[in-house]
């Protein structure tokens, strides 16, 4: 599968929420690593089997979602109606993020 091209994304939320999350990234004084990963076409993504959708680490139920990691643990995240807003960006991207 191929992903599609940079400001593509799967669903309006994630033509929403892209431009957004790379300027808020962008603005901010912390170092941040951003892992983009493509979730599939539509249909792959609905599907409940979906491999983010069941993994225990991810447990996603919308696309985009931020996840803060430090270690194995995650220390914040934003689901998909969140991830288009930068004043809870800056926060997930603060050294002490809650959840």
């Amino acid at each position: 599968m191929i992903p599609p091209p940079i400001g593509v994304g799967v669903q309006s939320d994630c033509v929403r929420a892209e431009p957004v999350i790379y300027k808020t990234l962008e603005e901010s004084p912390e170092e941040v690593n951003l892992i983009r990963a493509y979730a599939g076409d539509r249909p792959t993504w609905r599907t409940p089997a979906h491999p983010w959708r069941v993994d225990p680490r991810f447990k996603l139920t919308g696309v985009p979602t931020l996840v803060r990691w430090d270690g194995e643990n995650v220390k914040g995240r934003l689901e998909d109606h969140q991830a288009h807003l930068p004043h809870l960006i800056l926060p997930l991207l603060s050294p002490t993020p809650t959840t």
